[in-house]
């Protein structure tokens, strides 16, 4: 606690933060004249967006740098694979089987590699909509349609 001796007021609103430093306090750590600082230098804003990937929440200073969702490359990688399983005459309980997961699993993550390909691009550099996750492309059943995926996509 003994570092937030300085913070003399803490304001959080919807994509702004603004964090306010105690003149007396700080003065007293520097070891100078109050009078010397400006007031006006000691008010810090930052805007800040809240980031959401699955259960887990993030709050980014500024702007966020681009974050890469690995299990939901993971699992387009592996959905392609099963994909190409598929197409050479393997079943959904095959794969199932072998990979050690239901035929509902197999199927849904299968889905994932009927994504367009701009969308892979974006998830590829970590650039997708911020809910664009495993668990929303597995719930919301999005459409095969590219066109239609875009659509989807730009609402989240």
């Amino acid at each position: 606690m003994e570092r937030l001796v300085l913070i003399e007021r803490f304001d959080l609103q919807p994509g702004s933060l603004t964090v306010g430093l105690d003149k007396a306090m700080l003065a007293d750590r520097l070891g100078c004249n109050s009078e010397q600082i400006n007031l006006s230098e000691l008010t810090i804003e930052a805007p800040f967006r809240m980031r959401r990937r699955g259960v887990e929440m993030k709050l980014h200073l500024g702007e966020p740098p681009a974050e890469i969702d690995r299990t939901l490359v993971q699992n387009i990688m592996k959905g392609r694979s099963w994909l190409a399983m598929v197409i050479a005459g393997k079943t959904f309980s095959e794969i199932a089987h072998t990979e050690g997961v239901s035929k509902r699993r197999v199927q849904d993550v299968t889905n994932l590699a009927l994504l367009a390909p701009e969308v892979l691009d974006g998830i590829a550099t970590g650039e997708q909509p911020d809910g664009l996750t495993t668990d929303y492309l597995i719930k919301t059943r999005f459409p095969a349609v590219w066109s239609e995926q875009r659509e989807q996509f730009a609402t989240i």
